[in-house]
Order: structure tokens, then C-alpha cells, then sequence
């Protein structure tokens, strides 16, 4: 980091008035237990798109992308 930056951290730092989050570890339990219950069930990996992934180029990924924000669907569906 830069002598500059470091000054403008540590002077942030210093005006900040929340003070710093802590848990028990009983309630990081109870977090951990909340965030695993909102997570999805992990899908299995298409292998058409592990394909894709496997050998498209960025400028095919930001081509693709553009037209499936146009409505067009995945290229490996």
C-alpha cells in the first residue's frame, strides 16, 4: 500500500464509530446454522456448459452474455 492510502485507511479507521461485530461462538454457530438453511440445494454441473466454459474465448463469453440479456437463451442449452 501506498504511504497516502495507508493515512487515508488509518484515518477512516479512526472516525469510525460502530464498533466492531462480536460473536460468541454460540452465535456464530446459530449464524453459520442460519446462512447453510438459505442455501440452495448444489445443482449437478450441466456437462454442455462445462463444455462451454471448457473452451469459449472472452470475447464469445461477452458476446453470448449480450444476447442472453436480450433474451436468448444459454448457449449450451
Amino acid at each position: 500500500m501506498t504511504p497516502t492510502l495507508s493515512k487515508r485507511l488509518a484515518a477512516l479507521e479512526a472516525t469510525r464509530t460502530a464498533a466492531p461485530v462480536r460473536l460468541t461462538p454460540e452465535e456464530t454457530a446459530e449464524a453459520a446454522h442460519q446462512y447453510e438453511a438459505y442455501l440452495s440445494e448444489p445443482m449437478d454441473p450441466d456437462p454442455r456448459a462445462a463444455a462451454y466454459w471448457a473452451t469459449v474465448t472472452p470475447h464469445q463469453i461477452a458476446a453470448d452474455y449480450d444476447a442472453m440479456l436480450k433474451g436468448a437463451p444459454a448457449p449450451w442449452e
